[in-house]
């Protein structure tokens, strides 16, 4: 009896914005890359980017939309609270607009979470990385659509 292959383990998480750079690039070779592992089950989507597309951004929604086999990756209280230990270590305040939005801080803890790789892009990812080098994250935590 031959024993069916083994569902690929999750390595990568990808938010709204490593969604909408990977969707509309026109290097087919990132796009295909990024379609792949999600639909084989290597990248889970962070749930609250589907919706910030669909509100956002319909035309890469609906291109999302034709990805069959989407997993999610839902943010709950445990990644909250590891969100709200990474904004600690940061040191900054949103009172004061000193440090970057929250939805990055709960993309790298998810990632964290659960040892995946956060695939950003653009100004979130710029910040990830800010907040990976000041709270002394492993190096490689967050990486750009084109790392796939």
């Amino acid at each position: 009896m031959v024993a069916a292959p083994a569902k690929p383990k999750p390595k990568y998480v990808i938010d709204a914005h490593g969604l909408r750079a990977a969707l509309t690039t026109t290097q087919n070779s990132v796009r295909n890359a990024v379609i792949t592992a999600i639909q084989n089950g290597e990248m889970l989507i962070l749930k609250p980017a589907s919706k910030e597309l669909k509100e956002n951004d319909p035309e890469v929604y609906d291109d999302m939309q034709t990805i069959s086999s989407k997993k999610y990756l839902p943010l709950d209280v445990s990644t909250s609270k590891a969100a709200a230990v990474l904004v600690d270590k940061h040191g900054g305040s949103r009172l004061f607009g000193i440090t970057p939005p929250i939805d990055r801080f709960r993309a790298l803890a998810a990632a964290g979470l659960h040892k995946l790789v956060l695939i950003s892009d653009g100004k979130a990812l710029k910040d990830c990385q800010a907040i990976i080098a000041k709270c002394n994250l492993p190096n490689g935590c967050a990486k750009a659509p084109s790392f796939v």
